[in-house]
């Protein structure tokens, strides 16, 4: 089995799709620092399962996907696949049949990962267990990574015996060990159960058996209690057949005078309804007259009103017409005029205009003067200001110049004094190398870092699991308690109902209430109807269950039987009941509803109507229930069922809360004592750790101070000569700038003062032409105020004269109407003919309305005579009504009796026996009521002493029997299993103990072989730290030549890491992984031990496949294939891939 190839997508820097194609045994990886190599050992890691960010040099998970750069955006998902070559089938069951195994891991920004085999989708756990057995694994051997030398070698004796044990291929051993401890646990606690149920269901199939016997003698008294009352009822049914034959007789003389009266009354209606027509015909004719007078009234007071304003209008215009005639001479004078004033002043106005125009024409092209010479005069100023603080400038330059050029000519003198009298020490001392104690603490100062990073990590994670076992806990017995409270609730409710519908719970029949099904929404109607009867005592009839709609008698869906379902036969006590929906309606208001007016009328005399709300109605009577329709016994009932239901409901879920409050209290114990454990470990670290982080701290601290004083003393001679030279370059240069700002003072200082001379004369012509320009804008302000005085009088002229024509046309208006004072005249005496005809109407129609008014009253008299006959018959009438009612009622209480008696009779009918009908017949077929009577009570007091018995403790019992017989085969069968697995333990026990201990020599006598071919000689030997070889931890005994044998962690770096190497070679001889991945294991390494390394790799390559990422060149010599990692474009890597062989072959061509 060889790794083929790596496919790379998105993962880290990797963002292009890229592929490692590993063609040869031995592939070396190779590139600059920070180019991305050791990401593909984190991406073999990671498709094999590894699940830790940590041990992928991230924070999250996420941060394996490209995170984007400064040209490319973030990948949306990384995807690494390996391709393994499987010729030699070493992938053992199903997967031995393939060639090639390609292994897919794939990670999206939302945290979904997905694993596939062979492009199928997989579990995890797959992959996993494909790799049990062989060596490779995200944290086994065959993959070490910078820092994990030290890791190996320096691992406790339990972290250690992992690869040991994974070399022995016991690890699925130990896994199936596991489960199989777990499958044991499990079966013991379901034996502890199943014994639990067996003792329960040995107890209550005894108490079950003592129930059945009771059983037996309660059917014996009961077939002899239907004997008796099938005699019983059948005489009452007799006797009550002939009462309402009776009743019938009894009531045919009431109703032929009720049908004589009826008659009567409907006579008198009809008198009445025609004697109302005629006196609404003559009321409407009343009105229709007052309608028609209406307007001759209203048209005799407009011609009044008429009249008065023509006579008022007549009167003003006879008295304002010589007013008008002055005023309109007094305006006419008035136009003249201003007529004259008007052209006067339009002649002035014009001329002024001229006048100011031409000011202002003028004044324009001097302000234009005014500003070119303001610009200009603000020009000179800001040159003037300009070469002012050029010439300022100059001064301070020159004086800082004279003052640095005395400064430095000082300094200078200093320096060479100094350097002068310095006398150097010799600096080329080298500061000695570190001591092997400083190279030790360090190494140890490494792994404790990480002992510490991985136990704060398990505390974090203990840390937040225990939160959320907390708050998981509370909300649990939260709900407990809120699901506790409702079914105490509940329980109450329940024990009220039961109180209310069961008052005597030893009577040994059931009313007849729990044998009716309603459907939804009549619970109320029946109550009303069967309210006397629910209680009665009745028993269920065999093999019966039907819609009373449906049998003994069929009935539509207006008939309130075909809304009950019951097992009882009771169709006739229905027979003449109807439903009415008023669920719609207002109860009040179900009488005048058209629908329920149209049924009402077809009703027989023994017939009724049953609404939904619970009101009863005869053809002619009403009967209200004032119940509330909740406290119904039906209604009650179906209360009863449903918080039954709501309480058992309760219960199961309080079962279920339970049992998950224990379990979270069972983690949340376990997860204490884990962090526990987990913080003492850290405590202990984090004392470890800072003792050396001090002990190292002295020791630099040492080495710092004697190199730092060395460097002090050649740093101040360097930092001298430096500053001599610099001062000497510095007065060079400072001379030359004097001598150029002095020429340049003396240049500037001419141009400034030529600037400020042409400033002044600039300055006063400004000044002549600003004055200049203040005598203009005061001669233009006094024109414009004079022509704004004319214009305003101009207006106010012309104002005047409008009014004065409008006011004289109104007079001429005037003037002209007066001319109309003759037609008014004319005009009153028409009006006054006019309301002399209107007059003579007026009195017609009123004549004619007082006859109208006398037959109307008289219409009304004799409608009130027979509306007082109809009341004396309908008197009469609810008298018989009344007594109609009363028979009818009796009737009903009669036909409900009977429908009750015979339903009886019905059932026991359809209960008893031909045998035990034929001893009623023979025993009590002639026998008087009171003996039936007495010898029923003896039987009902033997069935009452009896008390409460089960009639399925039968069926009950036999059923129980059989399932304890089930659980007893059960039990055997699980303590065989037991046994079973018991025994599996210990073989898969022995299993392990001798291929581990067969696994610890032979590596221990390779790993004493190849540590002195890689050391040059000295000895090490592995140990076992306790006798039972399935728990025991391994430790490693080290003798580099030269050096007492002691406890590995004395070693330096070099030799950790050649002991490591030693190690994990030893492993792959005794079981080779498919690959072993290196990662700059050769750095802490000098020549000759890479040498030594290079010569073990390339021997242990016949076996195994070899990947190593080095920067060492005798390392890269041993290589088949190199292949280069490049970052040309900043965080994205890329490959270039040579093959040496190919190389050596084209050269030597």
């Amino acid at each position: 089995m060889r790794l083929k190839k790596v496919k790379l997508s998105g993962f880290k820097s990797f963002v292009e799709p890229t592929t490692f194609v590993l063609t040869s045994k031995l592939n070396g990886i190779v590139g600059p620092n920070g180019c991305g190599k050791s990401n593909i050992i984190d991406a073999v890691r990671w498709v094999m399962g590894e699940s830790s960010a940590k041990q992928l040099r991230g924070e999250s998970m996420s941060d394996v996907i490209f995170n984007g750069s400064e040209r490319r955006k973030p990948a949306g998902m990384a995807s690494i696949e390996l391709i393994f070559e499987n010729d030699q089938g070493r992938l053992g069951g199903k997967w031995s049949e393939y060639r090639e195994i390609s292994i897919r891991r794939t990670l999206d920004r939302d945290g979904k990962s997905q694993y596939f085999l062979n492009n199928t989708r997989c579990r995890r756990r797959d992959i996993t267990d494909i790799f049990l057995g062989t060596g490779l694994g995200p944290r086994s051997y065959a993959i070490i990574e910078q820092g994990m030398i030290s890791r190996i070698v320096e691992s406790k004796p339990d972290e250690l015996r992992i690869f040991f044990e994974e070399a022995a291929n016991i690890s699925k051993y130990k896994e199936r060990r596991h489960e199989t401890e777990q499958r044991i646990e499990h079966t013991r606690e379901n034996l502890e159960r199943l014994n639990d149920i067996r003792l329960e269901l040995g107890k209550q199939l005894t108490k079950l058996e003592r129930q059945a016997d009771a059983a037996r003698r309660y059917q014996a008294l009961r077939e002899q209690e239907r004997t008796i009352r099938y005699s019983q009822v059948t005489e009452q049914k007799r006797a009550i057949e002939a009462d309402i034959e009776k009743l019938h007789q009894d009531h045919v003389g009431e109703y032929e005078q009720f049908q004589t009266v009826l008659a009567q009354y409907q006579e008198i209606s009809a008198e009445i309804v025609v004697q109302k027509e005629h006196f609404e015909t003559l009321e409407a004719t009343l009105a229709e007259r007052n309608r028609e007078l209406y307007p001759y009234k209203q048209a005799v007071d407009h011609l009044n009103h008429e009249q008065i304003r023509l006579q008022d209008l007549q009167k003003q215009a006879l008295e304002s017409q010589s007013e008008w005639q002055e005023n309109g001479e007094r305006l006419s004078q008035e136009l003249e005029v201003t007529t004259t004033e008007l052209a006067t002043l339009e002649e002035n106005l014009t001329e002024e205009k001229f006048t100011l125009e031409s000011l202002e024409e003028q004044l324009w092209q001097e302000r234009d003067q005014l500003m070119t010479l303001e610009q200009s005069l603000e020009s000179a100023e800001k040159r003037t200001q300009q070469l002012r603080d050029q010439v300022k400038q100059l001064e301070q330059k020159l004086q800082l110049a004279r003052q640095s050029r005395q400064f430095h000519q000082e300094r200078l003198t200093q320096v060479i004094a100094e350097r002068e009298t310095l006398e150097l020490q010799d600096l080329s001392e080298e500061v000695p190398e570190a001591s092997e104690e400083s190279r030790a603490l360090e190494a140890s100062l490494v792994t404790y870092r990480k002992e510490q990073s991985e136990l704060n990590t398990q505390i974090e994670v203990g840390d937040s699991e225990l939160i959320t076992l907390k708050a998981e806990i509370r909300g649990l017995q939260d709900q407990q308690r809120q699901e506790l409270a409702t079914r105490n609730q509940l329980a109450g409710e329940i024990s009220m109902l039961q109180k209310m519908l069961n008052q005597d719970e030893q009577k040994s029949r059931s009313p007849l209430f729990e044998h009716l099904v309603v459907k939804e929404g009549w619970n109320s109607a029946v109550d009303t109807v069967l309210q006397q009867f629910l209680m009665v005592e009745t028993e269920k009839q065999r093999g019966s269950s039907y819609m009373i709609g449906e049998h003994p008698y069929q009935y539509d869906s207006h008939q309130l039987g075909y809304y009950i379902e019951s097992d009882i036969a009771m169709g006739s006590l229905l027979s003449h009941l109807y439903i009415f929906d008023d669920s719609h309606l207002d109860p009040l208001a179900v009488e005048k509803d058209a629908g329920f007016m149209a049924r009402r009328e077809k009703l027989a005399l023994y017939e009724m109507i049953v609404t939904k709300s619970g009101l009863l109605f005869g053809p002619d009577w009403a009967l209200y229930n004032t119940q509330d329709a909740q406290f119904g016994i039906l209604a009650r009932q179906r209360s009863l069922e449903n918080a039954i239901s709501e309480r058992q409901a309760i219960d199961q879920k309080l079962e279920f809360l339970d049992e998950t409050l224990y379990e979270k209290e069972e983690g949340l114990k376990a997860r204490q004592q884990l962090l526990d454990r987990a913080r003492t470990a850290l405590q202990k670290v984090n004392r470890e750790y800072y003792d050396l982080e001090k002990k190292l701290s002295l020791l630099l601290q040492a080495e710092s101070h004697q190199a730092e004083v060395r460097h002090r003393a050649k740093r101040r001679f360097d930092e001298l000569v430096e500053e001599e030279r610099k001062h000497q370059t510095q007065l060079a240069h400072l001379a030359t700038e004097i001598t150029v700002a002095e020429e340049e003072q003396m240049l500037l200082q001419e141009q400034f003062e030529e600037s400020l001379l042409q400033y002044e004369m600039q300055k006063s012509h400004y000044s002549e032409q600003k004055q200049q320009m203040e005598q203009l804008r005061e001669s233009h302000r006094a024109r414009k105020g004079q022509v704004d005085q004319l214009e305003h009088h101009f207006v106010r002229l012309k104002e005047r004269h409008n009014r004065a024509e409008e006011e004289l046309t109104l007079l001429q208006k005037r003037l002209k109407s007066q001319e109309k004072v003759g037609d008014y005249q004319d005009q009153i005496a028409d009006l006054e003919v006019e309301k002399v005809i209107a007059i003579e109407r007026l009195v017609t129609f009123e004549s004619e309305l007082k006859a109208l008014e006398h037959e109307v009253e008289k219409g009304r008299i004799a409608l009130t005579t027979l509306e007082e006959r109809r009341d004396i018959f309908n008197s009469s009438l609810e008298a018989l009504k009344k007594k109609m009612n009363q028979f009818s009622i009796r009737e009903a209480e009669f036909n409900t009796k009977r429908a009750i008696i015979l339903e009886q009779w019905e059932k026991i009918v359809s209960e008893i026996s031909d045998e035990e009908l034929l001893i009623a017949k023979e025993h009590y077929q002639s026998a008087k009521a009171e003996v039936l009577e007495e010898k029923l009570k003896e039987i009902q007091s033997a069935i009452q002493k009896m008390g409460a018995v089960n009639l399925m403790a039968i069926a009950e019992s036999e059923e129980l029997r059989e399932r304890k017989e089930y659980l007893d085969t059960q039990h055997e069968d699980l303590e065989t299993a037991l046994s079973m697995l018991e025994k599996a333990i210990r073989e898969i026990d022995q299993e392990t103990r001798t291929r581990f201990m067969e696994t610890f020599e032979a590596i221990n006598d390779d790993f004493s072989t190849l540590f002195p071919r890689l050391f040059g000689g000295g000895k090490a030997y592995l140990e076992l730290t306790e006798d039972d070889a399935l728990t025991s931890g391994i430790n490693i005994i080290a003798h580099p030549p030269g050096k007492k044998p002691g406890t590995i962690h004395l070693l330096s770096g070099g030799e950790k890491a050649l002991t490591a190497m030693a190690l994990v070679f030893s492993i792959f001889n005794l079981n080779p992984a498919p690959f072993c991945m290196l990662d700059e294991v050769d750095a802490p390494l000098d020549e000759a031990n890479v040498r030594r390394l290079g010569k073990l790799i390339d021997e242990m390559s016949e076996k195994v496949q070899f990947i190593f990422i080095t920067h060492n060149k005798a390392t890269m010599t041993i290589s088949d294939s190199l292949i280069g990692v490049t970052m040309a474009e900043p965080g994205v890597s890329r490959l270039v891939s040579v093959n040496l062989q190919d190389a050596i072959a084209f050269s030597e061509e």
